[in-house]
């Protein structure tokens, strides 16, 4: 098991946007991926712990890993921390706390990938996470200690680098 862990948002950050929940069966599957979601998501399960974090909370766990069968990703993520079993959205620091704890590391050893700079970013930073803003919508930068910005998934390895981490 590795002894850090890189935790990615839903919509807007692997696939396009939520997808609209139709029932357990449906809908899951049917929206695109994030461009370059797929190939680092794959890379980063080689030496990384990943797993998804959001705010959805229509479907279980297993129905919204299921999504990402058919991109080949879903033996990728270890855990879903999830708005209905943390009990507190994101960014509530009860969130993160409940990720933390399940993962059974420490909140610098973590990294979460979103593209809501508040729900995402600025919720998990401020209980000691890292944070890399995925911004694919603007030239908008946020850096700080533990902040990096990314425009693109190319940018990813410079982004953990410059955090202090070995890709």
């Amino acid at each position: 098991m590795f002894d850090r862990a890189l935790l990615f948002d839903w919509g807007g950050t692997l696939m396009e946007t939520m997808p609209v929940y139709l029932g357990e069966e449906q809908g899951w599957s049917t929206v695109p991926p994030v461009e370059g979601a797929v190939e680092a998501v794959k890379k980063m399960s080689a030496s990384w712990r990943v797993a998804l974090a959001t705010n959805a909370s229509e479907s279980g766990d297993e129905a919204m890993l299921a999504a990402f069968a058919p991109l080949g990703i879903r033996e990728c993520f270890e855990s879903v921390y999830s708005f209905g079993r943390a009990g507190r959205p994101k960014p509530w620091a009860e969130f993160w706390r409940y990720a933390l704890h399940d993962l059974q590391l420490p909140p610098e050893r973590v990294v979460m990938i979103g593209d809501s700079y508040m729900d995402d970013i600025w919720g998990a930073t401020e209980v000691g996470i890292n944070g890399i803003w995925f911004n694919q919508h603007s030239s908008e930068c946020k850096e700080k200690k533990n902040i990096r910005t990314i425009h693109s998934y190319a940018q990813l390895d410079d982004a953990l680098m410059s955090l202090g981490f070995t890709v």
